[in-house]
């Protein structure tokens, strides 16, 4: 099921508003290495490591659109019963929000992002996460985040605080 960024920015408010107490998790989403297909596609999983009770969890995903753009997001196998939303309409940079009541937990896939090579001669695309906002799925209190750079080949991660 896929809801309108409206939506799912309006629960995402209601629980940071909700939010008195930061109560740290531990996990860690990771991008990991591309894979091509024979169409010039690239599949690219956003995994979560450890993952504890994320109830929410919306980032921004940054890319250069001159070497690689996007077609398209689904969810992975960590969030299969997961609602989730996403923009493609800014170059260069890509929304992309997941809700689930239960809480996802464990290792596994959150989205795959499926992107296509530009016209451009460059091989090697950064890809960043910025602008991470996770909840947890009962208390709906923020989870404390950080992120690292990376690109196809060194996964930039999502590191929640412990």
């Amino acid at each position: 099921m896929i809801m309108k960024s409206g939506t799912i920015c309006r629960i995402l408010i209601i629980a940071t508003l909700a939010a008195i107490i930061i109560i740290p998790a531990a996990g860690c989403i990771k991008v990991p290495r591309k894979t091509a297909s024979t169409s010039g596609q690239l599949k690219v999983p956003i995994n979560a490591v450890n993952a504890g009770n994320l109830g929410s969890l919306e980032f921004e995903v940054i890319y250069d659109p001159a070497i690689i753009q996007p077609e398209g997001v689904v969810k992975g196998d960590l969030a299969d019963n997961a609602m989730l939303d996403f923009s493609l309409s800014r170059s260069g940079r890509m929304w992309v929000a997941l809700v689930d009541s239960n809480g996802l937990n464990g290792n596994g896939s959150l989205v795959v992002i499926t992107f296509h090579k530009a016209n451009s001669g460059q091989t090697v695309a950064t890809i960043t996460l910025e602008n991470v906002i996770a909840h947890d799925a009962v208390t709906l209190v923020d989870i404390i985040t950080s992120t690292t750079a990376g690109s196809l080949t060194t996964p930039p991660a999502i590191t929640f605080a412990r």
